[in-house]
């Protein structure tokens, strides 16, 4: 059977869990807290008005490229959390 071919693995399907969930949590945090126009001095001053300059190329590709590496880190969470689930059913 394939889980008591895996009991050896236990501990490392569970770390690989762990690290994946953890680079992808990095993953959402920093690309998805990117999004975000306004002025943070002035939006820290009180005094911040939020304004959606026409983007340019450069701005198109940066905000897909945020965008990507944010669901990649999703993925990569919700994967993490799915090896730490099937850790649980590996018999030591």
């Amino acid at each position: 059977m394939l889980l008591t071919e895996l009991a050896e693995y236990k501990n490392f399907v569970n770390s690989s869990g762990i690290a994946f969930a953890s680079i992808g949590a990095y993953l959402v945090w920093r690309y998805l807290t990117e999004i975000n126009f306004a002025d943070k001095e002035a939006y820290l001053r009180g005094e911040g008005v939020l304004t959606v300059p026409d983007p340019s190329p450069e701005d198109v590709c940066r905000l897909k490229r945020s965008i990507l590496f944010s669901k990649l880190g999703l993925f990569m969470i919700l994967a993490g959390g799915g090896l730490q689930i099937i850790s649980n059913y590996i018999p030591s």
